[in-house]
């Protein structure tokens, strides 16, 4: 400022004492400093980045070895969730592979719209020095609606559908867009971590003077999207999601108490029956086949109309069919000559791979 009469930076961020575990201001005295070189040796840079991350600067800010390791635990989350992603989309090339909106499945296109109020939240908390919010609306949207709903509802298809088939290949335009978004808005924070998932993208995702760093790739925006999410649309799914997570929450419950009964073992085993008031159920019953069992990860799902119930009412009870031993799901087999041993799905995957039941091999 001396020198040029202009400030050397944009603008400062500042945040209250430094304190300990147990609520005590940090002091040379007491010797309850933590010495950052040692957090890298211990948990790595990028775990002190998180912590600094996840803290509300307007507050006194509390640091220590049970923090530093609850931060550990979610940058692995964090760091897995990377790994899920780039695994699969080892074989997806986003230039011939990814479909349009009128091609993807409704769990994806809700998936998508998801995502996208996600980077709106991101964004105005980081315009806002609000890191931690930040922090926070991207944790809570990778444990919750990554981890716990779709990824794993997603699964299936990623396994068991064909390699290029419309169902896999939804999945993955959608899987390509969570990783674009997900790199960009976390290197601030997970600096060398980001950069590390930037340089494993499998070839199919390089194009054409693709910067070196993450940092160089730009910030995603609204128009890196489909145009089709509109914000009509966006909010719709949105508000037809919000009722269908409820429902999933309650036949969550009630598989586990199933499982507690020796009903059925893995959810794929069940057949549920769903009660719901009548707007409900018109709600659930507008989604298109198959959306609902996939959700939920079981083979049968029965909706029915029930006047003047208030909350869902669930039965459990074992799927109708066999075990298909590709997938697991319980279907009617037999029906393909060729694998009979299989499901209808699963047998026209085996014959595009060139299986041989007979001999056990291609």
């Amino acid at each position: 400022m001396g020198a040029y009469g202009v400030a050397p930076y944009l603008g400062v961020m500042s945040c209250g004492f430094t304190m300990d575990e147990n609520g005590e201001k940090m002091s040379k005295s007491k010797g309850n400093g933590v010495d950052p070189a040692e957090v890298f040796s211990t948990y790595g840079a990028d775990v002190l980045r998180l912590w600094v991350g996840s803290v509300d600067s307007s507050q006194d800010v509390s640091i220590g070895k049970n923090i530093l390791d609850r931060s550990a635990d979610t940058y692995r989350r964090f760091r897995n969730t990377f790994r899920f992603l780039l695994s699969n989309l080892s074989d997806f090339d986003w230039q011939t592979d990814a479909v349009t909106w009128d091609e993807m499945l409704y769990l994806d296109r809700w998936a998508l719209a998801r995502l996208h109020a996600l980077m709106q939240t991101v964004d105005e908390a980081y315009e806002g020095f609000r890191f931690h919010q930040a922090y926070h609306a991207i944790y809570d949207y990778v444990v919750t609606d990554l981890s716990s709903v779709y990824l794993d509802a997603l699964k299936d298809r990623l396994y068991s559908a064909g390699a290029k088939s419309v169902e896999r290949r939804s999945a993955q335009t959608v899987l390509v867009n969570i990783l674009e978004v997900l790199v960009r808005q976390l290197a601030p924070i997970l600096s060398f971590t980001c950069d590390e998932v930037w340089d494993f993208y499998p070839e199919g995702l390089h194009y054409e003077g693709r910067p070196s760093a993450v940092a160089l790739a730009g910030w995603p925006t609204s128009e890196d999207f489909s145009p089709s999410i509109t914000p009509e649309i966006e909010t719709s799914l949105l508000e037809t999601f919000a009722v269908v997570l409820e429902i999933r929450d309650a036949v969550t419950k009630a598989l586990e108490d199933a499982r507690e009964a020796k009903v059925v073992g893995k959810s794929q085993e069940a057949a549920v029956e769903i009660s719901l008031a009548p707007a409900v159920a018109e709600v659930v019953n507008a989604l298109p086949a198959g959306t609902l069992e996939e959700l939920l990860i079981v083979s049968e799902v029965f909706v029915s109309a029930v006047e003047g119930l208030e909350e869902p009412e669930i039965a459990v009870s074992p799927a109708s069919g066999e075990k298909c031993p590709r997938c697991w799901n319980y279907r009617t087999l037999g029906t393909d000559s060729v694998h009979p041993e299989v499901c209808e799905r699963c047998a026209a995957v085996l014959t595009e791979l060139g299986f041989d039941s007979s001999a056990g091999e291609k």
